[in-house]
Parts: structure tokens; C-alpha cells; sequence
């Protein structure tokens, strides 16, 4: 393989055009060796629709990033993929997952629970927890611009 760190990086971007969130499109590929294993893309789960979405960022009100995930009927692109492996039976232990945006702190416990050791994101987001929960698990966190010093974040 030519560069796998810049096809990974088109792989994660062509599956965030797949997300049809009106708020933001994420995508991302859980690797496992040269191989990739699980990809996601933030959306409605199963039998739902994002036009259903009741937070109001979706319904076109202005709010500020990251407000009302709570309300949001999409599951993340990280969760997504995590789940795929898990209803695929591939274990995700040892594994590294390249997402378009940095995860938030909910997917990072989940990534954390998942034995993935590796994170690389293209696009940062305020999310301070999120440095904390990789640093002290000892998950590498990549910026594809360069890395990324999680030590003093814990």
C-alpha cells in the first residue's frame, strides 16, 4: 500500500458524505492492520429518519456547537462503526479509527471501551474531556496536520 495514512483520510471523508445530518457530517474507518474493518457515518438509527431530529441545530435554529446533543436522534459515526463490528462479530481490541472530526467525550468512553488504541481526526472540536479520557487511557490521539500533546490535558 502507497500511503495508507492519506487513504485512510479520503475513506473517512467520502463516508461523511454519506451522513445526511443537516448539523454536521462526520465519517470514519475502523482499521485493523492494513485492513478496514468497520466505517461510519453519523445518522438516524434504523426506522428513523434526521428530518425527525427534535434538536432544535437540526430543525435549522441557530445554537452553539455541541449544544443539545442530548436531544439529537443521530448516533455518532464513531458509534456507528463500533456498533457495525460489534453486530458483524470483529473485535475492535487493538484497532485504530480515523475520524473526520475529532470525537466527543461520549464516543471516546465508548472507543476507549472498545480496546481502540489509536485516534486520528482531521478537523478539531472544544472538547477538553475528550483529550482527558485519551490521555489517561493511553489512546494516541493524531492530528493529520501533526500530533497531538494529550499529556497536559490529564
Amino acid at each position: 500500500m502507497k500511503d495508507p495514512a492519506k487513504l485512510w483520510r479520503d475513506l473517512k471523508f467520502r463516508f461523511a458524505e454519506q451522513s445526511k445530518c443537516k448539523s454536521r457530517q462526520v465519517g470514519c474507518v475502523v482499521i485493523r492492520g492494513n485492513h478496514v474493518i468497520a466505517e461510519g457515518w453519523n445518522g438516524a438509527p434504523e426506522g428513523s429518519t434526521c428530518d425527525q431530529c427534535p434538536r432544535p441545530k437540526c430543525r435549522g435554529e441557530v445554537q452553539s456547537s455541541g449544544a443539545g446533543l442530548e436531544l439529537a436522534i443521530c448516533a455518532h459515526a464513531e458509534a456507528n462503526a463500533i456498533g457495525n463490528c460489534a453486530r458483524r462479530g470483529v473485535s475492535t481490541h487493538g484497532a485504530a479509527i480515523h475520524c473526520t472530526t475529532l470525537p466527543c467525550a461520549e464516543c471516546a468512553k465508548l472507543i476507549v471501551a472498545a480496546g481502540i488504541h489509536y485516534v486520528s481526526f482531521s478537523v478539531d472540536y472544544p472538547a477538553e474531556l475528550t483529550r482527558h479520557i485519551f490521555a489517561n487511557a493511553g489512546v494516541t490521539l493524531y492530528h493529520d496536520v501533526g500530533e497531538v500533546d494529550v499529556s497536559n490535558h490529564s
